[in-house]
């Protein structure tokens, strides 16, 4: 019954293990959560329009690119799209009182990027350059396969070649070099109160830029994980102790011999 249990707590803690890679939470703010198309999925057919949604709306000045496997770029001026309910609530993490503090957000904010043309079929990229609410850098990168019909660029069309805003720019490094900057809470639902921050509370900073792809957010799951299923391995191949007697001798040699006289 015991080795039972163990081989279900193993169980249960790989599962777990799993669940934490592959959802883990998001430390800074205003992160990416879903795209469409997909990060490393293909799009099949010819689409006029990319859409990401992010934890907060980006501001007016983010920038935002599309690049195809020519290097060349696609996009057209993005805008603000629809809000939609998340299928599953994201993670993100607020350093306040030198505790990081989760904050759930149900509420997708969505960016939609026209393409002007789909020139060759191939890897294209989507970039982005942003500022959430409470000053943190909003920086990265999805990666997708084109594999439809491809077409001219149209006659009006010229290829952007601006980068982003200065004026974004501007407030990423001021925001970065303020040594007291407000602090952002959000309330329970996907609005957020900003408070001028307390000398004795820190101000909300995002953790370490680990990027997507980066293993610190999951190694530590893992190797804990892994500890703990080592340790119940361990638990299970060792032997039940033996009874001793009280010469410390095996109870089954204390027992009277057939014949003996009892005192």
């Amino acid at each position: 019954m015991t080795r039972w249990l163990a081989r279900l707590l193993i169980a249960v803690l790989c599962l777990g293990t799993t669940t934490v890679l592959l959802e883990g939470p998001a430390f800074a703010h205003g992160q990416l959560v879903e795209s469409s198309p997909e990060k490393g999925g293909t799009l099949a057919e010819a689409r006029q329009t990319l859409t990401l949604w992010f934890t907060e709306a980006p501001p007016g000045n983010a920038h935002f690119t599309v690049t195809g496997p020519d290097g060349k770029r696609v996009e057209r001026q993005w805008l603000t799209g629809a809000t939609k309910r998340l299928d599953e609530p994201v993670t993100e993490l607020f350093l306040i009182d030198g505790k990081w503090e989760p904050r759930l957000y149900h509420e997708g904010y969505s960016v939609e990027i026209p393409v002007a043309y789909w020139p060759k079929t191939g890897d294209y990229t989507v970039e982005y350059l942003s500022m959430a609410s409470d000053g943190e850098e909003v920086k990265g990168k999805l990666e997708f396969t084109y594999a439809g019909k491809t077409g001219k660029a149209p006659a009006d069309w010229t290829e952007p070649t601006h980068g982003p805003d200065p004026g974004l720019l501007a407030a990423i490094e001021a925001a970065h070099s303020q040594d007291n900057r407000p602090v952002t809470l959000p309330t329970t639902d996907t609005q957020t109160v900003t408070t001028a921050a307390p000398s004795v509370v820190p101000s909300p900073v995002a953790a370490p830029d680990t990027g997507d792809d980066s293993p610190l957010v999951w190694l530590i799951p893992v190797v804990l994980g892994l500890g703990v299923v080592v340790l119940l391995a361990r638990a299970m191949r060792r032997p039940p102790a033996k009874k001793t007697g009280r010469s410390g001798n095996p109870a089954k040699n204390n027992r009277p011999k057939a014949g003996a006289k009892r005192r």
